[in-house]
């Protein structure tokens, strides 16, 4: 290793974790000491990533208060360092860890789930998507087998507060709700179409219909699983219905048997 590939690493672990041993190799005079002229680093550093978690983040920094998100961000940075070259990518476990340390306070989380979410379709790889058009090269007898491949931007989620809709009172300046835990959870599917994020909320029967299709299941499966919610016959033209659907918002780039 060269010596300034060893002296960048021994900085890198002053300004991660304040090992000292970079003191000897910066000059220091009375009126400014090595430390002090490391501390302009290492505030830097932290106070960069707090800023890009913020914008990130913004809804959830509006919940909680410069002061309060000012000190959830300071520790997020100090347990999770940034492991991207983008700093748009920092915050990736921001969620999983107000899930530990605030557990009685979940709509935390899962506005962060929210918000991370949101950001990821529409930094989603582009695909084209499918039109209606490809239904037609469909043969009867292949329905029953019949695969869909999502749009990378589309992504589903369930939400046990009203995260949702503290966001949208957030994002619209307007006071938001009490945070509280919903009656049950609420499904919720999340794209990009046309360069805008778009998002809808899923009844259940729509909500099982995604999950049985993203995680490549087959159109008869789905019809299935349909039963439990329609009729025998109405299923055929309920699945159908929700199969144009996924297609008109662009939520499809590959229809297969």
């Amino acid at each position: 290793m060269s010596q300034l590939a060893e002296l960048q690493q021994v900085f890198q672990r002053h300004v991660l974790r304040g090992d000292p041993a970079i003191v000897e190799a910066v000059n220091s005079t009375a009126a400014v000491p090595a430390t002090t002229r490391l501390t302009v680093y290492s505030n830097a550093y932290r106070i960069r990533l707090a800023e890009a978690l913020a914008a990130n983040m913004p809804r959830l920094k509006d919940l909680l208060g410069d002061e309060q998100f000012g000190a959830i961000a300071a520790g997020y940075v100090d347990a999770h360092p940034s492991q991207f070259a983008s700093i748009r990518w920092f915050g990736d476990r921001l969620a999983q860890s107000l899930e530990q340390s605030h557990p009685a306070q979940p709509w935390l989380a899962e506005l962060a789930h929210w918000e991370w979410a949101l950001a990821g379709s529409f930094d989603a790889s582009d695909a084209t998507p499918a039109g209606v058009e490809c239904l037609a090269s469909v043969a009867p007898g292949n329905w029953a087998d019949l695969q869909l491949q999502f749009h990378p931007s589309v992504q589903y989620l369930e939400l046990a507060t009203n995260a949702q809709a503290l966001f949208k009172a957030l994002a619209e300046e307007q006071a938001p709700p009490q945070p509280a835990m919903l009656e049950r959870p609420q499904a919720w599917l999340l794209w990009r179409q046309d360069l805008k994020t778009q998002y809808r909320s899923l009844e259940p029967a729509e909500a099982a219909a995604v999950r049985i299709m993203r995680d490549g299941g087959t159109f008869g499966a789905m019809c299935e699983a349909l039963c439990e919610w329609h009729e025998g016959d109405e299923v055929p033209l309920v699945a159908a219905g929700m199969l144009k659907r996924w297609i008109v918002e662009e939520q499809l780039i590959r229809v297969s048997a």
